[in-house]
């Protein structure tokens, strides 16, 4: 399993990949804009550096662009990862509690997720921390999907259509593909996190709260009776003028294997 991390403006602050050990560095691509990539060489030189063909394209075209590129060459099965990550796991098997964990440590959670991944379950993720206290520690399918997003390349590429919205295109993936009756699975028991949601770089080159709740009514529209807009009720407390959107995991999953 290949991992791709999309980076833009964080040259010196690379989090998901000072957590990787070098095992995994070793199956590791930061893609880039083509300025930032000799200071990326100079930095990081056990992983490898892809320049992105277009000069800071948005995350959901590089994303896009990253599925067929690696499908083309050969590849199968990708993790593409935020870069501004940090990993968490449970402290005991009955106990919610987390700790971070980085290194070696990472290697099983790893492998985890990539004997998960194929045509079974096209795709896999780490849950994310917030409200993992509310999840049961292990597997659980149909769920959210963000952060970290391991892809069957034969399946995702062929069966949907890529980059169509620009802000929760994670979502928008993992929709088409439950609404076609492919099942995801979200592992609990470790987790990923953003240290720093609002960080400088990334998407907020580009993202603004009125772009991100065009997309959410966007999304909707793509995905009607499994994506519902609340206006007042479910809202970001760090950002209450952004939009949440509540998609109906179980029922797009239910109703695409009943149609397949």
């Amino acid at each position: 399993m290949q991992i791709i991390i999309p980076t833009k403006r964080r040259v010196d602050q690379q989090l998901t990949l000072q957590s990787l050990p070098r095992e995994l560095l070793k199956w590791t691509t930061l893609v880039c804009p083509k300025d930032e990539a000799v200071s990326l060489c100079r930095l990081y030189k056990d992983v490898d550096i892809v320049v992105e063909p277009e000069g800071y394209m948005t995350i959901a075209r590089i994303r896009a662009w990253i599925m067929r590129t690696w499908l083309e060459a050969g590849y199968k099965k990708i993790l593409m990862l935020d870069d501004d990550l940090t990993f968490s796991t449970r402290t005991s098997e009955g106990d919610w509690h987390l700790r971070e964990i980085q290194g070696d440590e990472l290697i099983p959670e790893f492998e985890r997720l990539d004997n998960k991944l194929g045509p079974d379950f096209p795709h896999v993720g780490f849950g994310p921390r917030q409200w993992n206290k509310a999840k049961k520690a292990g597997w659980k399918t149909p769920d959210r999907m963000i952060y970290s997003l391991g892809y069957y390349l034969p399946i995702v590429v062929n069966e949907c259509e890529l980059g169509r919205i620009e802000t929760r295109e994670d979502y928008d993936v993992t929709l088409q593909l439950l609404r076609k009756g492919y099942p995801n699975a979200v592992w609990h028991r470790t987790v990923t996190d953003q240290r720093e949601a609002y960080a400088p770089g990334g998407c907020s080159c580009y993202r603004t709260i009125e772009s991100s709740n065009a997309d959410v009514y966007k999304l909707a529209r793509l995905h009607p009776g499994y994506v519902h807009v609340p206006e007042e009720e479910k809202t970001y407390k760090t950002s209450p003028e952004r939009l949440e959107p509540i998609c109906l995991w179980p029922k797009a999953l239910e109703d695409g294997r009943s149609q397949k």
